[in-house]
């Protein structure tokens, strides 16, 4: 960026590719261009172009897609912690229905065998206070089972999706860049 429309002119700036500029005036080969910090400057029509460069919406593209990809790795590493869990809860599920099938078992042996009724009562409310525990941990386990498998369908759904979106975008970009090419537009 020089202070005039010349190359004897003084270079105040050096714009890197991609800088975005807006255009106060037009002289022969030149233009007066206005940056993002309100910084104004003469520059060759020719190293402007109206059109993003293809390198930058490249690079832009791939690392759309170097960051979807990361996305979906973390998504995969947690539907697999998902499963191990839900492996894990059903294993404890397992463990808490024959926990609770042996404390009904006892409370009914204590029925048939109790001839002391207090000390039957008090057994009674022991084994029935651990049956409600054991009831309760069979509900809760089966609820966050359930939640498990809603939670690892959602990510392998949004996983497929995002795919597909980003498939979608990449093949719309480079048809668009396909038929760009083919214009004559000013580059940069």
């Amino acid at each position: 960026m020089r202070t005039g429309p010349s190359i004897e002119n003084k270079i105040i700036a050096m714009l890197s590719t991609g800088t975005k500029l807006m255009v106060v005036e037009e002289k022969g080969d030149w233009i007066l261009v206005k940056t993002s910090t309100d910084r104004e400057g003469w520059i060759l029509k020719r190293y402007a172009s109206v059109e993003v460069s293809k390198k930058i919406l490249i690079e832009q593209l791939r690392n759309k897609y170097q960051d979807t990809s990361k996305l979906l790795e973390i998504e995969t590493e947690k539907a697999l912690t998902f499963e191990k869990k839900n492996m894990e809860l059903r294993k404890a599920l397992n463990s808490s229905e024959k926990k609770f099938e042996k404390v009904n078992k006892d409370y009914l042996k204590l029925v048939d065998e109790s001839k002391d009724f207090l000390d039957l009562k008090k057994e009674y409310t022991t084994n029935l206070t651990n049956l409600r525990k054991a009831t309760s941990e069979l509900t809760k386990l089966r609820k966050e089972n359930e939640e498990l498998r809603t939670s690892t369908n959602v990510i392998w759904f949004l996983s497929g999706a995002a795919v597909v979106i980003v498939s979608w975008l990449i093949g719309y970009v480079m048809g668009k860049i396909k038929r760009r090419s083919r214009s004559h537009s000013l580059y940069g």
